[in-house]
């Protein structure tokens, strides 16, 4: 396994070179950082209803979907890639996936910590700052050819003005609480520590940790065969075919980082239009808020039905039956909303 120090790529290979070189069999660590801005979906991602597709095009923002799993993840010059390669069969890798991720977190835990930031592992992908519990690094890992693959990237500085802009929302007004969800769980190291390192410091330090746990055997080149493997992979990944195929994943919430997800519904009723705010955390409804141009009496009997649905699980069943009790109160009156309409406004469909 060798080291391949590929400093700035553009044309999206930041992305696509990993997926060409495990096709091609090479093994070792990439290091890389992108030159262009882009969105990149995971392999399970339903781009369509995650991604506001039309601000992407409007704003000059390529989207492509890689083949890792993980939520869509916006990406510039402001990250250092790391690219972890190994042979299936050629090199001991752990039994399970959350041994590979923990184990192989652990350079990218000391990176940061080098960097001045103290920062712990938090399964399965996430990498968290001690204290606030901010996401300061997400990964993946996926089999590609006969490699397995392990990727992430250390965020020197994160827009996260600019990824609220590109999720997909029903309601242009939920972008700032948004913003504001994420600027509250995410960090990156000029946030943390005032300072902004070189991409070449933590290059050098990225290599140095994960060569304490792996054997490189010096640094490697890649052929011309990599590049134009990786530019035929760009123009399949970011076609039509590929974005918009149908995964069958339902996107009911956002991502914010590991355990966190915030959603934002909007339910045409025969009463009006039925919305709702959804915070939820490790699968609970942490909080909730439900308004629209419904007519409901009396009209303090909203903050009841929120107050009803905090505290369970985030999953139809468990909503469907708190609503009933609250449609069951004596005294309600709620026309043309039934409990179908709350729960499709704050469940989904």
């Amino acid at each position: 396994m060798k080291i391949y120090r590929l400093k700035e790529q553009d044309n999206l290979r930041s992305i696509t070179i990993f997926h060409a070189m495990a096709r091609l069999g090479y093994e070792g660590l990439v290091v890389v950082y992108p030159k262009e801005t882009y969105i990149s979906v995971g392999y399970f991602d339903k781009t369509q209803s995650i991604i506001d597709v039309d601000k992407c095009r409007e704003l000059g923002i390529p989207i492509i979907r890689r083949e890792v799993g993980g939520g869509p993840v916006l990406l510039d010059g402001n990250q250092v890639f790391y690219h972890l390669i190994m042979k299936r069969g050629g090199y001991k890798l752990p039994f399970k996936i959350e041994e590979a991720y923990e184990k192989y977190s652990q350079p990218v835990i000391s990176t940061y910590k080098r960097l001045g930031i103290d920062v712990y592992y938090r399964p399965i992908n996430d990498i968290a700052v001690k204290g606030s519990h901010k996401k300061i690094s997400g990964q993946g890992a996926a089999d590609i050819g006969d490699s397995f693959v392990f990727v992430g990237s250390i965020l020197l500085k994160f827009d996260t003005k600019l990824m609220s802009q590109l999720f997909r929302v029903p309601e242009e007004k939920f972008r700032d609480k948004l913003y504001k969800t994420l600027e509250e769980n995410i960090s990156w190291v000029e946030k943390e520590t005032g300072r902004m390192p070189s991409r070449e410091e933590v290059e050098d330090i990225l290599i140095e940790e994960f060569s304490k746990i792996i054997d490189f055997k010096g640094e490697g080149t890649i052929g011309d065969d990599v590049i134009e493997l990786a530019d035929k992979l760009k123009e399949e990944f970011t076609s039509d075919r590929v974005l918009f195929e149908d995964t069958g994943r339902e996107h009911r919430a956002i991502k914010i980082r590991e355990g966190l997800y915030v959603r934002n519904g909007v339910h045409k009723a025969k009463g009006g239009l039925v919305k709702s705010e959804v915070y939820v955390w490790e699968n609970v409804i942490e909080n909730v808020r439900i308004y629209g141009d419904f007519t409901l009496y009396p009209k303090e009997a909203i903050l009841d039905l929120e107050e009803h649905l905090i505290g369970i699980p985030f999953e139809k069943s468990a909503i469907e039956k708190r609503v009933n009790d609250f449609f069951a109160k004596d005294g309600l009156d709620f026309p043309g909303v039934t409990t179908e309409d709350i729960v499709k406004s704050v469940y989904g469909e």
